[in-house]
């Protein structure tokens, strides 16, 4: 059982976390400063396909506020206006855990003109079409988010800096099918009929994220993206959404999943190689007690402007005991997939347990420039149950262009206590307890004092015990 004090302390964390994540309308500093003060509606394009591996099509409406000290630069047909990412997350309880994923995404509205309302402020100071004034906001209906010959592929832009060339890329024709280019869905994941109902009660979120160069280069792309709830209707020929509630502004939508399950912590990182304009990934866990004692382990990563991404998350265990008793079981991985003629494969990270934690990777970008990344405003879940409880650790998230990582505290499972290795319990911890290993190995336990012969943990009686017990009594560590 996990301890009452741990429960507090994890909560306690999310409260602060949570107010840290969202900026408010605090501006973080001078200079243009665009934000998403609504996620204002959904448009449903229907799907294409036929049941079960049918692709839905959406684009979700956004509102820009200029939130800064100085007009946004919103020019068409130049690289200074800003563009947009759509994505859609699922929350769901699966086997008594929660599981909050990424469900789906698109391609990048690009700006081309910004009106001078005041939706997020009452002082809007007016410029013209080609920026965006202070205290300012810009509608853009999810009619025209979701235009298909408006939307951008998202490799083309450096979301760290707001750089992109102009004009962008074309991939294809953008209107050659009603899913093309626009925020994609698969069926599995919105059917409630599919996955043995597991979708039945599912919460969906949507979320929008800007990002321009000035803003970028003003070190304020750290929150330029907001999400908002949305209900499914329709029925199994349509589904549909449509929005509810208020928009959470200023805060992506890995910050939705604590406000639907109590525990969730979330540390905000800043990417090594990116201090300057604050390259930010956002790392999210929960563990959850199961049936038949055990322990499931949920983790998200979410990469919100860092150009330099992610290519491996592990989950370390910690030292000091023996990990070959930690089960790892019920592993998963899931990233969304890519679509419309992004360049990108979607190999998934390859999941492996080792003697020092469990690890998923994918490719370098040495070997596999466009192999499957954690690209931006893009999230991967993890997660797998063990028989281990919960002891707070460290995840490694491996850095993708630049090779290297860097670390985030995370729950992870407990290691096993060492046994003593003085297993004849004479005292003195010497040669005679290795003699006494090979006869446990062979079956005689007359002067073994240990309970379990599996000296080393791994499952087996076996010469590795003895070899294990050499290196205890040469005074290595467990």
């Amino acid at each position: 059982m996990m301890k009452k004090g741990l429960i507090a302390m994890k909560t306690s964390m999310v409260s602060v976390l949570a107010l840290l994540g969202c900026a408010g309308a605090a501006l973080a500093f001078p200079g243009p400063d665009v934000i998403v003060g609504d996620c204002s509606g959904i448009s449903n394009y229907g799907s294409v396909g036929t049941t079960p591996n049918r692709i839905f099509a959406y684009a979700v409406g956004t509102t820009s506020c200029n939130a800064g000290t100085q007009p946004l630069m919103w020019v068409a047909n130049t690289n200074q206006h800003p563009v947009i990412a759509q994505n859609f997350y699922r929350f769901r309880m699966v086997n008594g855990a929660g599981q909050f994923e990424h469900i789906g995404g698109g391609h990048l509205k690009h700006g081309y003109t910004a009106l001078q309302q005041t939706l997020c402020f009452s002082d809007c100071q007016p410029t013209g079409g080609t920026t965006l004034g202070v205290h300012c906001s810009d509608p853009y209906v999810s009619s025209l988010n979701g235009t298909q010959t408006r939307l951008g592929p998202r490799d083309d832009i450096n979301p760290y800096n707001g750089f992109y060339n102009m004009p962008w890329t074309s991939r294809g024709t953008a209107n050659s099918s009603v899913i093309n280019r626009r925020l994609q869905v698969l069926e599995v994941d919105i059917d409630p009929n599919m996955n043995n109902n597991a979708n039945l009660n599912a919460i969906y979120i949507c979320e929008g994220q800007y990002v321009a160069p000035d803003d970028a280069i003003s070190g304020n792309g750290t929150n330029n993206a907001s999400w908002r709830r949305i209900t499914r209707g329709g029925t199994t020929s349509n589904w549909t959404f449509n929005v509810t509630s208020t928009t959470v502004r200023e805060q992506a939508a890995i910050f939705a999943w604590p406000t639907l399950e109590s525990g969730v912590t979330i540390e905000t990182l800043v990417v090594p190689g990116e201090e300057q304009y604050r390259g930010t990934m956002h790392v999210a866990y929960k563990v959850t007690p199961i049936a038949g004692g055990m322990y499931h382990y949920e983790y998200m990563v979410h990469n919100q402007t860092s150009h330099i991404g992610a290519n491996s998350f592990t989950v370390n265990f910690p030292s000091g005991g023996q990990t070959s008793c930690i089960d790892t079981v019920n592993v998963g991985f899931r990233d969304i997939f890519y679509h419309s003629m992004e360049p990108y494969d979607g190999t998934d990270w390859a999941g492996t347990k080792t003697s020092s934690g469990y690890q998923w990777v994918g490719p370098t970008f040495a070997t596999a420039p466009n192999g499957n990344a954690l690209r931006w405003s893009t999230s991967y879940s993890f997660r797998f149950d063990s028989n281990r409880p919960p002891v707070m650790g460290t995840g490694t998230i491996g850095l993708f262009r630049t090779g290297g990582s860097m670390s985030v505290n995370i729950l992870v499972p407990d290691t096993c206590a060492c046994p003593d290795p003085d297993i004849n319990c004479d005292g003195a911890v010497n040669g005679v307890d290795v003699e006494v290993a090979e006869a446990v190995v062979g079956g005689d336990m007359t002067d073994f004092c240990g309970t379990d012969a599996d000296l080393n943990g791994d499952g087996a009686v076996n010469g590795n015990d003895v070899e294990y017990q050499e290196l205890r009594v040469g005074g290595a560590p467990c």
